[in-house]
């Protein structure tokens, strides 16, 4: 059984939104601005464009290849079933993580209410026993709504969406009339960290994250009515809008902030009900009649984003059993069209993450790490499939896009450098799981890899090894801060060109793989 194309241009936009904003303006705003002070407002600003660059590759891809999952397949039909399965394995676990932290900061903000949600741990927050039995509630009725059809699910999030849009704009509204400081912005420094203080927030705040929803728009790319026109309007315009919005929201939470909330600083910034800063800002300024606005808000914008990533992760899931990667009864789809067996792994899988991440902000860099891993590839894979597949019908042609298939590389390495290095050797580790898992499923299951499949992922052993090390001897994220900052933007560019050529070479030169999903042959 095929998906339906059900999803209208319009729906796939408040896909791509409803997965922008999410739990990012309940956090963001507060950790960017500890993190880089006023200057957190050019964080956003820079986050979109940066996510623009790569969501023009991906763009050309899914037009090309509007299927189910496809920042799970498009590695397969470039470099094979050993690169298909380290992106599909990354995609696949930064996508199951998202329900779980947008669940999370939802229960983190109606702990104001009922405080057994959560426990305190030093400076953090974390779900306790009461919390983690709510949170499972939650997405398990969130996957029953998905389980109803992708019809169903999108239209509960067009009605998401709008509450979505209105209340943190309207929030914004609020600060800015009733309690906005101008002398806030220049009163202990507009740029305290620096322009580095302002790449550090990009991960380390949330920053990052709250664009990364853009990709929920390429997994449901195989159920749009017209998938050529539909995802270009979706992407692009979903990342432009998000960076009006969180810009609007940034300027707003900065400028209302009560002079005290600074006395030690940016960097020690603090107020009293800060757990859920919004909500907490609001009563700080004598707004307080206000605060149920957010509450609101803390249920609905985190929600509507897990009600998308409930449903994209599931077809993304349902790519890896496609190709083989994974057992094929992932594959099977209820009569509505929904791969149901997928939405239950993703829903374990899921609840297994509230336990080695705990905390919204160490959630949210870890996901971005991962992501950006998957988003590696659309680049290399965009190159290698103008050269192998020349008369592919391609509705969206990337212009120069060997140029700018470089650059979006080169901006995927420079925000996983940006993560740090306790992220990425976390990432590393997950990522050497995957690999256990594929090749014991391959013993398992007594499958063989095509002849070439392992030289066609050569280019990953000195990407990841040169990556980690790049991050070890960096200064972000627990590095060691050998690579100071500036030198470590022409290292990370010599590194990706290097990469990026050998990464082609390996697609293009050797001989091309069957890129069918059921290329793998049995034994």
């Amino acid at each position: 059984m095929k998906f339906k194309r059900n999803i209208s241009t319009l729906g796939m936009l408040f896909t791509a939104l409803s997965g922008i904003i999410g739990s990012g303006w309940l956090f963001g705003p507060y950790f960017a601005s500890q993190i880089a002070g006023p200057a957190a407002i050019f964080g956003w600003a820079l986050a979109g464009v940066l996510m623009i660059i790569i969501a023009l590759n991906f763009t050309e891809l899914a037009t090309m290849y509007p299927e189910a999952g496809g920042l799970a397949r498009f590695a397969h039909k470039s470099h094979g079933p050993v690169v298909g399965f380290t992106m599909a394995w990354v995609v696949w676990i930064s996508s199951v993580i998202v329900a779980p932290i947008e669940t999370l900061a939802a229960l983190q903000y109606l702990a104001t209410y009922t405080p057994s949600l959560v426990n305190k741990v030093g400076n953090s927050h974390e779900l306790s026993a009461f919390g983690i039995f709510c949170a499972a509630i939650i997405m398990l009725l969130l996957c029953i709504i998905n389980a109803m059809g992708v019809k169903s699910a999108a239209k509960t999030n067009t009605v998401i969406v709008f509450f979505k849009f209105a209340i943190p704009l309207l929030t914004a509204f609020i600060l800015f009339t009733h309690s906005f400081h101008s002398v806030n912005f220049t009163s202990h420094q507009f740029m305290p960290s620096g322009v580095h203080g302002i790449l550090a927030a990009l991960p380390a705040s949330g920053i990052a994250f709250s664009f990364m929803g853009w990709s929920a728009a390429i997994q449901m790319a195989g159920e749009a009515k017209n998938p050529q026109r539909s995802i270009p309007i979706a992407l692009i315009g979903a990342i432009c809008i998000g960076i009006i919005i969180y810009s609007i929201i940034q300027t707003a939470f900065i400028g209302a902030l009560p002079a005290d909330s600074l006395s030690h600083g940016w960097a020690h910034l603090s107020f009293k009900g800060d757990m859920g800063p919004f909500a907490g800002l609001l009563a700080a300024v004598g707004l307080g009649a206000f605060v149920i606005m957010i509450y609101a808000d803390a249920v609905y914008s985190p929600l509507g984003t897990v009600l998308v990533y409930t449903t994209a992760t599931a077809r993304v899931t349902h790519a890896l059993a496609s190709n083989r990667y994974v057992p094929q009864f992932l594959t099977k789809l209820s009569k509505r069209g929904v791969p149901v067996y997928a939405l239950a792994i993703n829903f374990i899988v899921g609840m297994c993450f509230f336990l080695p991440f705990p905390g919204w902000q160490s959630m949210a860099e870890f996901i971005v790490s991962a992501f950006i891993v998957s988003y590696a590839i659309g680049p290399t894979a965009l190159a290698v499939l103008r050269e192998t597949q020349p008369n592919q019908k391609r509705p969206f042609k990337l212009p120069a896009y060997k140029a700018l298939c470089v650059l979006a590389f080169y901006v995927c390495n420079m925000l996983l450098f940006w993560t740090g290095w306790h992220t990425i050797s976390k990432l590393i580790f997950i990522i050497a799981i995957g690999y256990c898992v594929y090749f014991s499923y391959f013993k398992f299951s007594k499958q063989q890899l095509e002849t070439g499949a392992l030289f066609k992922a050569i280019w990953l052993i000195p990407y990841f090894i040169g990556i980690t090390i790049i991050s070890y001897l960096g200064s972000y994220g627990g590095g060691h801060n050998i690579l100071h900052f500036g030198l470590d933007f022409f290292i990370i560019a010599i590194f990706s060109l290097v990469i990026f050529i050998l990464a082609c070479w390996c697609g293009i030169k050797q001989p091309h793989l069957n890129t069918n999903p059921h290329s793998i042959q049995q034994a």
